[in-house]
């Protein structure tokens, strides 16, 4: 036990606080290598310090180690193989006269692990860990990452390592919150658990990144992001669980860039005025085998819909379950799929409080519309034909919303119930079945519809009034 050296140590030190302490301290580390050292009470400024292998770290809640003034893009402290870090320490990175660095780095290490430890004021990454197995982080506080000129500034970023454990942490204030980051030269980030966690105040994502496999996300509170909240990117076999996301810029659950096999269950989304999409679908390359099972979804914003995509054929294979979707905005609506095909649609509420849509399928084809119970609670004030609680676009002759199955969902509230809009080819081959709508609008006189309305009814229990639009 080095505490009583180190304390000596310290009471010469107090005499020349500004004083680069690196040596002395690197000196007994490195004495104590392998065994259990305390750091004493006080403020240590150092270069870098170097924790040995399988040496026990205590920093207490009264000690700083503080990044000495430089320029070179070193951290305030690294840890090797089999380090304990422990203790309510302050791991101060002094970013404005210490431009460059991380405050605590963790590289091509195994068995660290890093609890009640604080970082602060860094400029660039607070925790970087990379190349590293079996790595645990417990109630690690950072606040504060960044300064002009640095391009990357996570809270805790994690890349190219395997076996990880976040729990209970604490970012705010940095590029982004908690980062994964793989790539298929050098290897993918792969069994990741990000649990009970908060991130808030960040200029980019809440808890995502890019390349990762086995990436679960359970329990954590994500709020205030000029990007996204939760976010899996180029990512395989990844769940999303539980979760809390509040007021971020873009989408609050996302799937970009050919992800596949991404389960969301029991997620919170509630978006306010300035915030914009409760899930967005989006990138380049087709994202395959996406759940979205159970939670809320609540939007505010004047054109933020509940679920949305961008793009072309970016997503495929999407189930919307159970998930109640409430959008207020009048340009918001609950469900608005464009260009995509194959989505199943199941079991949702799903509120629009201004929108004269609840359910969009604009080019959208062999999809599953079933069971929902969609409703306008305003007043729609929308000419009949225009949109529809149910509104099936032909978009063009590549994504003609065609051989969809609607069927036993319940509509209130909208002008038009549902509408088959198949201005650009009447053969749709579209299916209404035993739904309970005001009315039913399709495309197609004489004959020429190539749809089908089976047993659709009105909330009278009568046969449901069909509308031929010219």
């Amino acid at each position: 036990m080095l505490s009583t050296v180190l304390l000596g140590l310290a009471l010469v030190f107090a005499r020349e606080p500004q004083a680069d302490q690196t040596a002395q301290l690197q000196n007994q580390l490195n004495k104590g290598a392998g065994k259990t050292v305390t750091f004493p009470v006080g403020t240590f400024t150092v270069r870098t310090l170097k924790v040995p292998k399988n040496t026990r770290l205590t920093i207490g809640p009264k000690t700083i180690i503080k990044g000495a003034p430089m320029s070179t893009p070193v951290p305030v402290l690294e840890l090797q193989s089999g380090v304990k870090l422990a203790g309510g320490g302050l791991i101060h990175g002094n970013r404005t006269k210490r431009t460059r660095g991380t405050g605590i780095l963790v590289h091509a290490c195994n068995g660290v692990s890093i609890n009640g430890i604080r970082i602060q004021e860094v400029a660039e990454q607070g925790l970087q860990v990379s190349g590293s197995k079996n790595i645990t982080l417990t109630n690690v506080q950072v606040n504060g990452c960044g300064l002009k000129g640095i391009d990357q500034y996570q809270g805790i970023n994690i890349v190219i390592t395997q076996n990880v454990k976040i729990t209970g942490c604490r970012v705010e204030n940095a590029q982004h919150g908690i980062q994964w980051w793989g790539d298929d030269t050098n290897g993918w980030c792969e069994n990741i658990q990000i649990s009970g966690n908060r991130v808030r105040r960040v200029g980019g994502g809440g808890i995502w990144g890019n390349r990762g496999r086995n990436v679960t996300v359970s329990t954590n509170t994500v709020e205030i992001c000029g990007d996204v909240g939760v976010d899996f990117e180029h990512s395989q076999n990844c769940k999303a669980i539980n979760n809390t996301v509040r007021d971020v810029k873009n989408y609050g659950l996302a799937v970009f860039f050919a992800s596949e096999g991404i389960t969301f269950t029991n997620n919170r989304v509630t978006q306010g005025l300035t915030s914009g999409h409760g899930i967005g679908l989006l990138g380049d390359g087709l994202s395959k085998k996406i759940s979205f099972i159970g939670g809320s979804i609540n939007t505010k914003g004047a054109a933020a819909c509940g679920l949305t995509t961008i793009g072309t054929n970016v997503a495929q294979d999407v189930l919307v379950q159970g998930v109640r979707i409430v959008t207020e905005g009048s340009g918001g609506i609950p469900i608005r799929i464009i260009d995509n095909n194959e989505f199943r649609i199941i079991n949702n509420p799903l509120i629009s409080g201004a929108n004269p849509a609840g359910v969009s399928l604009e080019g959208s084809s062999r999809s599953v519309v079933e069971g929902n119970v969609i409703v306008h609670r305003g007043v729609d004030k929308s000419q009949l034909g225009e949109r529809g609680g149910i509104f099936v676009f032909w978009r063009s002759p590549e994504f003609p919303s065609q051989n969809n199955r609607i069927a036993d969902n319940t509509i209130r509230g909208y002008r038009t119930g549902i509408n088959d809009e198949c201005w650009g080819n009447n053969n749709s081959n579209n299916v209404f079945e035993n739904n309970t709508t005001p009315n039913l609008v399709h495309r197609g006189a004489g004959g020429a519809w190539g749809g089908k309305a089976v047993q659709n009814r009105t909330a009278a229990r009568v046969a449901a009034p069909v509308e031929i639009k010219q």
